[in-house]
């Protein structure tokens, strides 16, 4: 895998992307802001309007009606094609992540190689054809209790798909992120809802998109880069008649709000929408009385790395009672005091991370929270470090909601039955995480299922703000995880949200998609009469 960049000769204008047509609207401008100094940058970027996204989305339909017959091989390699122009235009790329988010260089630098790769991954599934699901049921008239057709199903494309992109990761959950990759390699169209917080990365990546469709004759309206500040353009996009699902990361507000949106149409459809999660860590006795500094270590640089804010931060500690759990949880205090003030992506992030602070000092007293170094410029906020008994989780419903920012709350535990009674009340989570020693798997067998039932990913002596990209990953949960738990939005199975299954009953075989005729001529994989074959039925 080649992570080489080079200087690209793409500028960033300002303008919509739509179709592959700069287009630049008389709806006003809007400027990113340096989250180091709190001041604007100098570009202006074109507002949206809706007339604009009408016009996205009906290019979209119509590259949908070419787009979704390419076999996988094409698709495969406009997939790498994408990757390619992404590192092609890295330096660039990168420069503006630099100066809109903040974000350190070498946090940049493996973005952009992840979100390259995620491509390049979903075109290896391409060219596997597992993602078809293809199914064979040859008939049989002696099937009781009556004869079966000849039945088989594959995976089709839905439509065009909005996605929206996240403030935390202007690469890998943005413009030219997992979403986006997942819908093109399922023969989708996509429509992307820039986030204003880093406008000209996300320009730079559509460009590179936009520049390998060219160059592989894809259909003009396959992508489109819509940017704006205003949620009209947003509602507009997920309300159109013609998309047919949305992909969305953020807060549970605005997931929330598109969810409901969609759900309204006349014809409602679905808003993958990966929210927000508390991610709740449990740490044994023993696991402190074994390594309670390489604990502390992790765990504070797990929720305190870029801000904390990741949607995967670890934001609820259970720590135990006893001088074990009191030196450990000393270790944290020391750490958040002499953190330096971190800047956060926007203003709004600042305010509500503000907002969240002040109502858990109303709640719990000052003395609950250790503050950081205090902040000195820009969107800097200061580290905090909640610390309650059991009994208080009860009381103050606040600590039990994520806090997206360099914020933690540990929570003191007598017994697996306190455990137990706070994880009953923890909302549904990406990810759970125990910390714990071989002599503890009694105790962790009586609380996994209580784990299990709240998370999508559950892990064993880690950290959750490290995701793999892989097949088995599952990024997703119960709500306010996400809104479609059985989903991911991170891993080659992502691709399902963008699919859905057809049944071909009793049709002659030369009518049929190839990995479903009789001879199999791409050999495609797929289960013939439960059987697992390559092979001709």
């Amino acid at each position: 895998m080649t992570t080489e960049t080079t200087e690209t000769t793409e500028t960033v204008t300002g303008d919509q992307l739509v179709a592959g047509a700069a287009t630049r609207g008389s709806s006003g401008v809007f400027h990113a802001v340096d989250p180091r100094t709190g001041e604007e940058l100098a570009t202006a970027f074109a507002e949206a309007t809706v007339a604009e996204v009408d016009r996205a989305v009906e290019a979209a339909v119509d590259a949908f009606a070419s787009f979704r017959d390419w076999d996988d091989a094409r698709r495969a390699d406009l997939l790498d094609a994408i990757a390619a122009a992404l590192v092609h235009d890295g330096s660039a790329i990168l420069s503006a992540v630099e100066a809109e988010t903040a974000l350190p260089r070498a946090r940049a630098e493996g973005e952009l190689v992840r979100t390259a790769e995620q491509f390049r991954a979903f075109a290896r599934v391409l060219r596997q054809g597992w993602h078809r699901d293809a199914l064979v049921d040859p008939p049989d008239p002696g099937a009781v209790p009556v004869p079966r057709p000849d039945v088989r199903r594959i995976n089709v494309p839905v439509g065009p798909v909005a996605v929206f992109g996240a403030s935390n990761f202007p690469l890998a959950f943005s413009t030219p992120g997992g979403d986006t990759a997942a819908a093109l390699a399922a023969g989708c169209p996509v429509v992307v809802k820039g986030h204003p917080s880093h406008p000209a990365t996300s320009e730079l990546c559509g460009r590179a998109i936009v520049r390998a469709l060219r160059e592989h004759d894809a259909p003009a309206g396959t992508f489109s880069l819509l940017q704006s500040t205003r949620n009209e353009v947003g509602a507009a996009l997920v309300q159109h008649p013609q998309v047919a699902a949305v992909g969305f990361t953020g807060s549970e507000a605005g997931g929330r709000a598109l969810f409901d949106l969609a759900s309204r149409r006349p014809t409602p459809i679905p808003v993958y929408a990966e929210m927000g999660s508390l991610n709740p860590v449990l740490v044994t006795v023993a696991a402190l009385e074994a390594r309670a500094d390489a604990i502390a270590q992790g765990l504070s640089g797990s929720f305190l790395f870029c801000a904390g804010q990741y949607c995967t931060k670890p934001g609820l500690v259970l720590v135990p009672e006893g001088p074990a759990g009191d030196r450990f949880v000393g270790l944290l205090a020391t750490t958040v005091r002499e953190q330096e003030a971190l800047p956060v992506l926007a203003a709004n992030i600042g305010s509500a991370f503000d907002t969240s602070v002040g109502a858990l000092e109303a709640a719990l007293g000052d003395d609950a929270v250790v503050h950081g170094q205090a902040r000195r410029r820009g969107l800097e906020r200061e580290a905090a470090l909640v610390v309650v008994d059991a009994a208080r989780v009860r009381e103050a419903p606040d600590l039990l909601v994520e806090h997206f920012g360099p914020l933690s709350v540990v929570v003191r535990y007598a017994s697996p039955t306190d455990v137990l009674d706070v994880i009953a009340q923890v909302p549904g989570s990406l990810t759970a995480t125990v910390h714990g020693e071989p002599d503890d798997h009694d105790l962790v067998r009586q609380l996994l299922p209580a784990l299990v039932e709240k998370a999508g990913r559950v892990l064993w002596n880690g950290y959750p703000t490290g995701v793999s990209v892989t097949g088995a990953m599952m990024h997703g949960g119960p709500y306010p995880s996400s809104t479609f738990p059985a989903h991911t939005s991170v891993g080659w199975t992502a691709i399902r949200r963008f699919l859905r299954p057809v049944t071909f009953q009793n049709f002659p075989d030369e009518l049929l998609p190839a990995p479903l005729r009789a001879d199999n001529p791409l050999a495609a994989p797929r289960l013939v009469d439960g059987a697992l074959s390559t092979g001709p039925s």
